[in-house]
Formats: C-alpha cells, sequence, structure tokens
C-alpha cells in the first residue's frame, strides 16, 4: 500500500512536470512564432511568411521613395549580405510603410539605386498589398507610422515609422530584433547562429 502510495506520487510528479513543460514549450513556440501574412512582392507575386520556411528572413520596414532611413538599413543590409558571403538560405524582406505610393514598379527601382539586381538575386523582395493586411505585420512589429505633410519633396509627405530590422529563423521564430543602428558583424554572427 505504502508503495503504492509513493509510485502514484511519482507519476503525478512526472504527468505535472511533462505538462509544464509542454505548456512552456507552446507558450515559448507561439509567442515568438513570426505572423503570416500574403502580400505582393515588387514583381507581383504573392509572397506569404510561410513561403519564407526554410530561409532565414530578415525583416524590415521600408517605402519606395524614402530618402532618409531606408537607403541607410538597405546599405546597411546590403553589407551585411558581403560580410556573410551572400548566403543562398537568407532573404532580405522589406515591409511596405506607405501602400498608397509604393507601386510594383517603385518597389523594383527602389532596388536598383542600391545597385542590387533584384531579378538576378530573389533573396531582396519589397511586398506591399492593401493596407489592412499590412497593418497586421505593422502592430504586430510595433511599428508606428505616421504620414507627415511636406511641400519639400514630389509625393507631399513621407511616412515617419518605427525603424527595425527583425531576424527570423528557419522555422519562422523570431530570434533577434533591433534597431537600425546594428553594427554588420553582430547581426552576422546572429544570423550564423540560427542557419
Amino acid at each position: 500500500m505504502l508503495r503504492l502510495r509513493f509510485l502514484n506520487k511519482w507519476i503525478i510528479i512526472i504527468v505535472v512536470s511533462l505538462l509544464a513543460f509542454i505548456g512552456y514549450f507552446y507558450y515559448y513556440v507561439t509567442s515568438n512564432m513570426a505572423i503570416d501574412f500574403s502580400l505582393n512582392n515588387w514583381d507581383g507575386e504573392t509572397v506569404s511568411m510561410h513561403d519564407l520556411r526554410g530561409k532565414v528572413v530578415v525583416l524590415t520596414f521600408s517605402f519606395a521613395y524614402c530618402s532618409v532611413r531606408c537607403p541607410v538599413i538597405t546599405v546597411r543590409l546590403s553589407s551585411l549580405d558581403d560580410v556573410m558571403n551572400a548566403p543562398e538560405d537568407v532573404l532580405y524582406l522589406h515591409v511596405s510603410v506607405d501602400p498608397e505610393m509604393d507601386t510594383h514598379e517603385r518597389r523594383r527601382k527602389y532596388f536598383s539605386l542600391y545597385r542590387l539586381d533584384v531579378v538576378k538575386d530573389n533573396r531582396w523582395m519589397f511586398i506591399s498589398g492593401q493596407k489592412e493586411e499590412l497593418s497586421k505585420l505593422w502592430k504586430f512589429y510595433n511599428i508606428d507610422i505616421e504620414k507627415v505633410e511636406s511641400e519639400w519633396i514630389p509625393e507631399g509627405y513621407y511616412m515617419e515609422y518605427t525603424p527595425k530590422v527583425v531576424i527570423i529563423d528557419k522555422k519562422g521564430l523570431i530570434k533577434h530584433e533591433v534597431d537600425f543602428f546594428f553594427l554588420e558583424d553582430e547581426i552576422a554572427k546572429k544570423i550564423e547562429g540560427i542557419t
């Protein structure tokens, strides 16, 4: 009888521990999972987060006529790619913060300003789409966006937004978030640590 009680206690401890581990693992995976989306790349092809599984995704936010933050981030990501010797399993994903102005043609031309041949190197994407779909990503990644009127630029306004770079592993888990003051060598080490 005493032995049976002792055995029941161990079974309960093991079951409770196993349930706690499963609960923690489920929480960890679901709380760090990148949000899925269905948006269009600069070439009109539909892209989803699910489609990008199997690649490390370096995600950032941008707009095609941006003249301050976006060029800095894009040049630094290009430099990062050079530091890592252009790995085939790393993809650079720009998410539009201005779907109204970010047409397919403008998004394609954006990369040519930085001598990135996105036709030959399909690791560089610039997605946009309906504001409702984009706003899910903006909210999920805590990107604040404000349209600022300006008579000094041809578009009549620019977008003020939270600069951020998010590194997502091959399983779709968010591994790192940094602002745009990142050091290429540090980010390269982080990416190499998850590939």
